[in-house]
């Protein structure tokens, strides 16, 4: 089983606690703000906007459900942030974070064979 970016970036995460501040969480997100492209997905909505609400990868899902409705597309892919951490997942607006898209999809897995 081939491990990926992402996996990989977790492991050194894990084996490594990362104890951050809140200043330096608060950079770390500042930093991928100016990098995200959610403001330009199809799907993001002026509610989004008005709150400031961004970088779903790292967050998670759209606060108060904001955004819900995936039938014009995702872009995730295209982000530099996707592709640096190597994340495999999209729609990370309605679905929730990379780690959480990976742990239902286990969760899932072991339904199908339990």
């Amino acid at each position: 089983m081939d491990i990926d970016k992402f996996e990989k970036y977790i492991a050194l995460v894990t084996d490594q606690p990362l104890i951050l501040s809140s200043a330096e969480r608060a950079g770390i997100i500042l930093t991928r703000k100016k990098h995200c492209l959610c403001p330009t997905c199809p799907t993001y909505r002026e509610c989004a906007e008005k709150a400031d609400d961004r970088v779903f990868c790292t967050l998670g899902k759209s606060r108060n459900g904001c955004i819900s409705d995936e039938e014009k597309g995702c872009i995730c892919s295209d982000c530099v942030i996707y592709r640096d951490v190597g994340y495999k997942y999209q729609f990370f607006c309605t679905r929730g974070k990379e780690q959480q898209q990976r742990i239902l999809s286990v969760l899932e897995m072991r339904d199908i064979i339990l």
